[in-house]
């Protein structure tokens, strides 16, 4: 068995180029954790195989998106995909930090199989991905901005920074789904994890309702190789927002 990183060690060498310290919530111990969270019981054939591969499609992806700086000034960006392999690693992601932390990691099991690339994609009544541009914070119109966020723009008017966060959310309403939610710097991948009895139709209209809390969410699914994502109206501190509801309930501020 050998320790796999919960980010991909790509992602990690990139923020740590900054020169800045990076935290996130651990929702076991219920506090701010720095370091590279790794899970432990993989397999080195698959950690040096499979996976490794799967990390290397991901960062083919981001590099050729051009998101991989430290301060994307972009309103759009293309995004060249192939939909089976971004999913799998997109799951991959989610899975591992879902492993480190317990929550949904029960919802994966069934698609093991498919990240390790020995089944054929699950049914997008099962899982789907869908893909966001957030937009930048304007330093200038910003309220309170901090001497970090200033530093961070690297002499920049707008501030959209390389900060990963492995992440869950809601629909609020829809009970049919578990939103799993990968924050990539500027670009987020929304994964809709269904209930297995779901319809495919009222997945498909959980899909739209998604992608009507967020304009300009794009469906992945399909034969197309090619999107080209627009800025929503959301920036990238919005995306945290379930995040940070769930931090300030359980430390009583919300």
């Amino acid at each position: 068995m050998t320790r796999e990183h919960v980010i991909p060690s790509f992602l990690y060498k990139l923020q740590k180029s900054s020169g800045k310290q990076f935290v996130g919530w651990n929702e076991v111990v219920q506090k701010m954790v720095g370091g590279e969270a790794k899970v432990k019981d993989v397999c080195s054939n698959c950690n040096n195989g499979v996976l490794s591969e799967l990390d290397a499609y991901g960062k083919q992806v981001l590099d050729e998106a051009g998101i991989l700086v430290h301060n994307y000034l972009g309103r759009s960006l293309v995004l060249k995909y192939d939909y089976a392999r971004l999913l799998r690693w997109s799951l991959k992601v989610s899975f591992n930090s879902s492993r480190t932390d317990g929550a949904h990691r029960h919802l994966f099991e069934d698609f093991v199989p498919f990240i390790l690339g020995v089944a054929e994609s699950p049914p997008r009544k099962r899982v789907a991905l869908l893909a966001y541009l957030a937009s930048p914070i304007a330093l200038d119109k910003t309220q309170e901005v901090n001497s970090a966020f200033v530093e961070a723009a690297l002499g920049a008017k707008t501030l959209n920074p390389l900060i990963v966060r492995i992440c869950y959310g809601y629909v609020r309403g829809d009970d049919s789904l578990v939103l799993r939610i990968n924050i990539l710097g500027p670009l987020v991948l929304f994964m809709p994890i269904f209930n297995p009895e779901v319809l495919l139709g009222h997945a498909a209209a959980s899909i739209r309702r998604l992608q009507k809390l967020h304009p300009g969410a794009v469906d992945l699914y399909g034969k197309k190789r090619l999107v080209q994502l627009r800025a929503g109206a959301s920036t990238w501190i919005d995306m945290w927002s379930d995040q940070a509801r769930r931090v300030r309930g359980l430390q009583g501020n919300a």
